[in-house]
């Protein structure tokens, strides 16, 4: 797969030093990723607040669940390279349980300086986490033969600093990003567009969204790839990258049209009131303007 992007005309700004005067000492200083922009995109305030204040997120469950399945799955993968063999679940499963899911959990309240508030018990967290990652391993790791995992990059795509990201795993044809979560995906969610215009063009290969779900209720294990859903293979045209390319810019310019008119201590516009559930996870929801007198 070619991409090309005409950095000529995506130039924001006079130059880096106009950024920095604006940037200096937020997590955009240098660099720009998916998940940062897509964060601007759900709301401004929450951006404002981790990316600009560079306040703290509280530890989630949902995201100790991932995170946790994560890690068993690129220990699983990063030994495959060579070995070309996946590990046996009862292995994985000890990893995970004394490595994988405890260093979640403790990374999670370390950087928060916070205690998790489970949404249901850190068992059944664990639970969930341990079956996702194994019931992945049983069912599709047979077919995965990676050439690299959890690799970062950085690429020029003519924005004022570079833009940063970390794909999941790599194969000979494909980049895969697991989605985790309490319930499947058959097609990419919007914010995972973005996610895969950067990745292709930092890999030059098309990207596979892998969702795997565990029911909270049942614990039945629920994965879903492109042989489930054909939309989960995204393999955008040249032009689809174009307009895409397009869309990152405005955003990037809707970022700077707030550090002017707010500056990083004045609250910038709420959004997340309006989605329609980015609300409902976010640390700041306590103190967010938006939500000032609500029940």
């Amino acid at each position: 797969m070619s991409v090309q992007i005409d950095a000529s005309q995506l130039s924001l700004l006079r130059g880096p030093n106009d950024w920095l005067g604006y940037f200096k000492g937020t997590r955009i200083e240098d660099h720009f990723s998916a998940h940062s922009l897509s964060r601007f995109v759900e709301c401004e305030h929450e951006f404002q607040r981790t990316h600009i204040q560079l306040a703290p997120e509280l530890p989630s469950e949902n995201l100790i669940v991932g995170d946790a399945s994560h890690r068993t799955l690129q220990h699983n993968f990063g030994q495959k390279i060579e070995s070309h063999a996946d590990l046996p679940l009862a292995e994985l499963m000890e990893f995970h349980d004394d490595l994988a899911f405890p260093l979640a959990v403790t990374e999670a309240e370390e950087k928060a300086d916070e205690k998790t508030d489970w949404k249901t018990s850190r068992d059944e967290a664990h639970t969930r986490s341990r079956l996702m990652a194994c019931g992945y391993i049983a069912k599709v790791g047979p077919r995965i033969q990676p050439i690299s995992v959890e690799q970062r990059f950085a690429v020029p795509m003519g924005l004022p600093v570079k833009m940063e990201g970390r794909y999941d795993l790599l194969t000979e044809t494909v980049g895969i990003d697991f989605k985790t979560g309490a319930k499947k995906s058959y097609k990419p969610k919007t914010s995972w567009l973005l996610q895969a215009m950067i990745y292709s063009f930092a890999t030059g290969k098309p990207v596979e969204f892998h969702s795997i779900a565990c029911s909270e209720k049942t614990h039945d294990v629920g994965i879903v790839t492109p042989l489930e859903s054909e939309a989960m293979l995204v393999n955008l045209s040249q032009a689809e990258i174009d307009g895409l390319t397009r869309v990152v810019v405005g955003i990037v310019n809707e970022i700077v049209d707030c550090m002017r008119r707010y500056g990083p201590e004045e609250p910038w516009p709420a959004r997340g009131r309006f989605h329609i559930f980015a609300c409902d996870y976010c640390s700041f929801r306590s103190d967010c303007p938006a939500w000032a007198g609500a029940a």
